[in-house]
């Protein structure tokens, strides 16, 4: 499903802030789905931290669902001190509590920043040892066929189309190839079906 390592291309997963242990059990010990959890991450707390960087009295409840999504991809990928902060916070926000909020907010967006950071050395490393060809964008048509085996739930071709997609790195849309990683392991096929319609267009 994930692009496929064999056990002397993996470097050893040693993320501060992360206990790849845990992380690993989390996925029945498969490194190459944990990988692309870790992947995946990335953009996903970036998009949070954006979202909570300026929080108001207004604003408390739309925190609140943010840092609830925080702790959750977090735990993904088990950075349980964000997770901890994230959650504290969100009891905050929910209790109304703006002004604990503010003094716990700019730490947990450092730390993220920081994790975020970590994540992007180690797969640095790992992608430098393990290099992909880098093309200018994700290929069309291959996306327009993701976007039909996505309707028709054929996991087998989109397993396939995946495989193919994660081959190689992107000048442009590498972060699109991400997403559809994070939405296809969470089973939310119409969404991906729904965003690469467009290349179905394109490709008729």
């Amino acid at each position: 499903m994930d692009e496929q390592y064999s056990d002397d291309e993996i470097i050893p997963i040693e993320i501060p802030g992360i206990d790849s242990d845990v992380g690993l059990t989390l996925y029945g010990e498969e490194t190459d789905i944990y990988i692309a959890v870790l992947r995946a991450y990335i953009p996903n707390a970036l998009a949070v931290i954006e979202k909570i960087r300026n929080v108001s009295e207004e604003t408390l409840g739309d925190y609140s669902i943010s840092v609830h999504g925080l702790k959750g991809i977090s735990s993904s990928i088990a950075a349980e001190k964000i997770k901890e902060a994230a959650q504290k916070l969100e009891h905050k926000a929910r209790s109304g509590d703006l002004k604990g909020v503010l003094e716990g907010n700019y730490t947990l967006i450092k730390d993220v920043e920081i994790i975020v950071s970590n994540i992007k050395a180690w797969l640095d490393k790992l992608d430098s040892q393990n290099p992909k060809p880098l093309l200018p964008f994700p290929d069309r048509a291959l996306l327009a066929r993701l976007g039909d085996y996505c309707q028709a739930y054929d996991m087998n071709g989109i397993d396939k189309v995946m495989d193919e997609l994660e081959s190689a790195n992107y000048e442009k849309d590498a972060t699109l190839v991400t997403w559809l990683r994070e939405k296809i392991n969470d089973m939310d096929l119409s969404s991906v079906a729904s965003r690469l319609s467009e290349y179905k267009e394109e490709n008729k």
